[in-house]
């Protein structure tokens, strides 16, 4: 049943293929222009003496993701729902509301995380960095935890609201919550104490320390690592739940 939503997604890509690739490319050099150069002229090293560029790569990685995941939940659970009712013909299939949301969820990550890798590429080449295979791979699979959270956030907001203002409006402000409060950019230790002492414990904060963790000091923490992945989990099964709520009314 999976290959049938993935030659699904095979099949909308094919029906946007030159937007979204251009869309692929350029998307990753404007970050690069507007995050990097600047912030990369002004912050050297990190608080640890690490590579500011080499610390800022996983985060800038994640934040394309993260704009990647937006239009695809966008149009599978609020477009389809809302304008096409798409969802609906789908929900009577004989899966389940928790198998019809995974799939859907599991097919936007592979999708997403395709085009995060070409991102990952152009990065490296323009902000001159050598990674291992191993440290790339770790940040694939950070990629992907972090997508489970913000899918699951995304979803959850498609299934509340029928008002596409509304939800492009929180969107937004959650799309900048997320990169300000996830060490994407900077350091908690650039945060007054109390408030970092919050977000530290934030599921997002989480997967980026534990990839950096992983990529600087080779520590893997099962903490940041499961405590992520168990509420993505639950999340997604809450998803489904509000589904079915959803298509009842």
């Amino acid at each position: 049943m999976i290959q049938a939503f993935l030659l699904r997604r095979w099949w909308l890509f094919r029906r946007r293929i030159f937007s979204t690739l251009t869309f692929v490319v350029v998307l990753p050099i404007l970050i690069h222009l507007a995050l990097t150069v600047g912030i990369g002229n002004i912050i050297m090293e990190t608080i640890a003496k690490f590579s500011y560029q080499k610390w800022l790569y996983p985060g800038l990685v994640l934040i394309v993701n993260t704009v990647m995941i937006i239009p695809i939940i966008y149009r599978d659970f609020f477009d389809l729902r809302v304008n096409s009712r798409t969802l609906i013909t789908l929900s009577l299939t004989p899966l389940s509301k928790i198998q019809l949301v995974g799939f859907l969820l599991l097919t936007a990550l592979v999708e997403a995380t395709i085009f995060s890798m070409v991102a990952m590429t152009i990065f490296l080449y323009l902000m001159d960095l050598s990674l291992s295979m191993l440290d790339l791979l770790y940040i694939i699979v950070a990629m992907n935890l972090f997508g489970l959270i913000v899918s699951n956030g995304l979803i959850t907001l498609s299934l509340l609201t029928d008002r596409i203002n509304t939800f492009f409006i929180v969107t937004f402000i959650l799309f900048l919550f997320i990169i300000f409060s996830s060490e994407l950019l900077f350091e908690f230790e650039f945060y007054p104490l109390r408030i970092s002492a919050v977000l530290k414990n934030l599921p997002t904060s989480m997967i980026s320390n534990w990839c950096r963790g992983l990529i600087f000091n080779g520590y893997f923490d099962w903490t940041f690592f499961l405590t992520p992945l168990g509420i993505g989990l639950v999340w997604t099964t809450i998803n489904a739940v509000l589904l079915k709520r959803t298509l009842r009314q």
